[in-house]
């Protein structure tokens, strides 16, 4: 019995690499399960089994690269909220960098295909920037009323923001992207301090 959930667990994730790889080469119109499945060296009826088709497949996918991201602890914490929140931030915008066209496969159907936007939502899951957040309100570096998690939302759709679409679209450098990474984290860290 072991081996069968241990086989079934590597095919799955035989299938998510091979996903990853072929979404990112050819774009979602443009892959097929059965390329997907000879990548992968496995049957084709095991993506429909395991994820339901390629839509699913692709939202698997994208949940992958999301825990994957949201599993690093990259750096060491920073001494102050405004320095954590940029390097968070610079982490985020490396991250997604690493499969740009992974990424624009992603924001290309969000766009178009409403079922898979709902079915893309990474589940909610505690991220290390709301632990270290915590703690500097626990140390008074930031005010008592802040809701850190709503905090940490927004500074993960504006490391998005610009971090991908500003690249993507605007073909701004990711040292623009950081300037104003650092305009955003002290501007932020000024807006959560405890008022005097």
């Amino acid at each position: 019995m072991k081996t069968k959930k241990r086989d079934k667990a590597k095919s799955q994730n035989r299938i998510l690499q091979a996903g990853l790889e072929v979404f990112s080469e050819r774009g979602y119109d443009a892959a097929t399960t059965k390329m997907v499945a000879e990548r992968a060296g496995l049957n084709e009826s095991l993506i429909q089994r395991y994820f339901g088709g390629k839509a699913g497949l692709l939202s698997a996918v994208n949940r992958m690269s999301m825990q994957a991201m949201m599993a690093q602890v990259p750096y060491p914490p920073r001494q102050t909220p405004e320095e954590e929140i940029f390097h968070c931030m610079k982490h985020k915008m490396e991250h997604d960098g690493k499969n740009l066209p992974f990424v624009r496969v992603i924001i290309s159907r969000v766009l178009i295909d409403e079922q898979l936007r709902k079915e893309m939502l990474p589940p909610p899951k505690r991220f290390f920037l709301q632990d270290r957040l915590e703690e500097f309100k626990k140390n008074n570096q930031i005010a008592s009323d802040v809701n850190i998690q709503a905090i940490v939302e927004i500074i993960m759709s504006q490391s998005f923001i610009v971090g991908m679409l500003e690249r993507i679209m605007f073909q701004h450098s990711n040292q623009e992207c950081l300037k104003q990474f650092r305009i955003f984290a002290h501007v932020i860290a000024r807006g959560i301090a405890p008022q005097p």
